[in-house]
């Protein structure tokens, strides 16, 4: 007649208990990973509760959830430390696919006013056609979504010397080829003019305004010395795995 130990791991019976993980002073992707380490080593049905001072884990952790299929049971702040808790009920990479949306997603890394061009050209055309557009920018891509006024947060030295070597905002952008100066950008923009083709800074507007969603990287953010209130109104804080969870669903994807 079986035991009860026979239904016991070596070393005791099975925990209910939570697995903890600490991932405070981490930057993306390191949170999403040790979360993921952790889930892996979980049982079905166990809880992983995880602390992250990074402040785009809060919409990661979202998209996380929703990509592998671990309910989020709680997400919450105090003095800095985001708390997270999830079950798991599915091995890591078991979850159900989605089905494809119309849904067009862009990653704006460059910081050049001809491909910024290129991307929101893209962006606008896909809105107009009925597709939803999602923008996820980082490092140099940053600075297309700045806006255009004097600077007033507090930074250290060093961080005011970073963010001063970066383009003030979307109308500061150099040319990718040919910018002799600044000289090729002035006369791109004179020519775009005269032929009646949109300012880039309008374009950007104007995505936002027929829906766009804009994310910037908070890994990116930190690095460059940009805060929050440097960027325009309605952009989203988020890291790899918000981006990911956009990727995942869309039927086209650029890198720009």
């Amino acid at each position: 007649m079986p035991q009860l130990e026979d239904f016991q791991i070596q070393g005791g019976a099975v925990s209910n208990e939570p697995i903890h993980v600490d991932a405070k002073g981490t930057q993306c992707p390191g949170p999403i990973m040790s979360l993921a380490n952790a889930v892996r080593d979980a049982r079905i049905g166990q809880d992983v509760i995880i602390e992250v001072t990074d402040g785009g884990f809060k919409q990661d952790a979202v998209s996380w959830s929703a990509v592998t299929g671990n309910p989020m049971q709680s997400l919450n702040e105090q003095d800095g430390v985001i708390t997270a808790r999830f079950t798991k009920v599915v091995e890591l990479g078991k979850a159900v696919v989605p089905e494809k949306e119309d849904l067009l997603t862009i990653v704006v890394f460059s910081g050049e006013m001809d491909k910024g061009l290129a991307a929101f050209n893209i962006a606008l055309g896909a809105l107009a056609m009925g597709l939803k557009v999602e923008m996820f920018f980082t490092f140099w891509g940053l600075s297309l979504i700045r806006k255009k006024m004097k600077r007033t947060s507090v930074k250290s030295i060093k961080e005011a010397m970073v963010s001063k070597v970066l383009p003030a905002d979307d109308d500061s952008l150099p040319m990718s080829r040919e910018n002799m100066l600044g000289l090729g950008a002035a006369m791109m923009k004179k020519i775009m003019k005269d032929k009646n083709v949109p300012s880039l800074d309008f374009m950007v507007h104007l995505a936002k305004f027929n829906g766009a969603q804009f994310i910037a990287c908070k890994m990116s953010m930190d690095i460059l010395s940009i805060n929050s209130d440097e960027l325009l109104e309605g952009v989203e804080i988020g890291g790899v795995a918000t981006m990911l969870e956009y990727a995942r669903k869309s039927n086209v994807n650029f890198f720009i």
